[in-house]
């Protein structure tokens, strides 16, 4: 195989143990969220059959997602089971004749589900438990390689674009903002310098993108963005704020060190948010074209310490934003939040 990896997640997509990953940056425990694998068009496919998955427990889904790095296209199968979620993501499965392709998804299906059913049935703090699971998944592996030895990739191909991948800067090429690589080690450095005090996450989509990319080509939308991301950067806060660009028309702000947080100071950071981007339009060489933004606002030390949740909240809240007609705010709610299975 040439891309590939099995782990165990939370119901968030969070990895909590990777039984293999190749190569090893695609599923890192307690670090790799497997939302930030796609960009936002896969994501949203990806996180359906994931959802699917969480609301049908002992049912394993499958489907096709291409990821970011290689623009590659990998089949995940995903199962269910009470808090955990196994993930098994394979690159070759399209490769092979359709009956093949059958009873290699037979195959991939039983392994899952023993892995989930050892795992329900012993701790996996004993040692010689780990050991023996850590056996079984080997030798499946191991079947896994020896029927597709033909289409395995080339190694130092996948150095090359592992080196590319590490090597990317830190700032986004287009819009010169901490790019999608490098912003929540970005949060996670001004957050060590203090951890103990109040953070603020604006998590930021702008309105109808896509109408601009149709109406008057990528090369508007790329200086609209451009101008979007200046006003953005150029924020007159108080507070030193780490201005970032999450993927495609999203955008993030952190604020850390604040004293107190209320409705007060979220109505008065979103006033000179719209004050100073979205109240006059942006200029491009198509004309001066409007700007309108959801915004979505968690609170790092009260919501939540963990970077991942964080992100997640905030763009929960920018969603809650879009439905309550655009152009707004909303402030994360946890009730609301823990609610939105029980709602559907």
């Amino acid at each position: 195989m040439g891309s590939s990896f099995f782990v165990r997640t939370t119901t968030l997509g969070v990895v909590q143990e990777a039984y293999w990953s190749d190569p090893i940056s695609l599923a890192i425990p307690y670090k790799t969220t497997l939302a930030e694998l796609f960009d936002e068009d896969n994501r949203r496919t990806f996180e359906k059959t994931f959802t699917s998955a969480l609301l049908e427990k002992h049912k394993v889904f499958c489907s096709h997602v291409v990821i970011v790095e290689e623009r590659l296209e990998l089949c995940f199968f995903i199962l269910s089971l009470d808090q955990d979620v196994w993930v098994l993501a394979v690159d070759y499965l399209m490769e092979l004749p359709p009956d093949l392709q059958e009873r290699q998804k037979h195959l991939l299906f039983k392994m899952i589900e023993q892995v989930a059913a050892m795992h329900s049935r012993f701790s996996l703090h004993n040692s010689q438990v780990v050991y023996s699971h850590f056996e079984q998944i080997q030798k499946l592996n191991n079947q896994l390689v020896n029927t597709q030895r033909e289409l395995q990739r080339a190694n130092k191909k996948l150095e090359a674009l592992n080196l590319d991948l590490n090597n990317r800067l830190v700032k986004d090429p287009l819009t010169g903002l901490v790019s999608r690589y490098q912003y929540r080690s970005e949060m996670q450095r001004v957050i060590n310098a203090n951890p103990q005090v109040l953070g603020l996450f604006a998590f930021i989509d702008i309105d109808a993108f896509k109408h601009i990319n149709d109406t008057y080509g990528h090369a508007v939308g790329d200086e609209y963005l451009i101008a979007f991301s200046k006003r953005l950067a150029s924020l007159p806060f108080e507070k030193s704020t780490i201005a970032m660009r999450i993927a495609g028309d999203e955008f993030g702000l952190y604020m850390h060190n604040i004293e107190s947080i209320d409705e007060r100071l979220f109505e008065s950071l979103y006033q000179i948010f719209e004050q100073h981007i979205t109240s006059t339009p942006l200029s491009t060489s198509a004309g001066d074209l409007p700007i309108s933004c959801s915004v979505g606002f968690a609170v790092y030390n009260r919501d939540t310490t963990n970077l991942f949740e964080l992100i997640e909240y905030a763009d929960w809240a920018m969603y809650q934003a879009k439905r309550g007609g655009k152009h707004g705010y909303r402030v994360f709610d946890k009730l609301l939040y823990d609610q939105r299975y029980s709602e559907q």
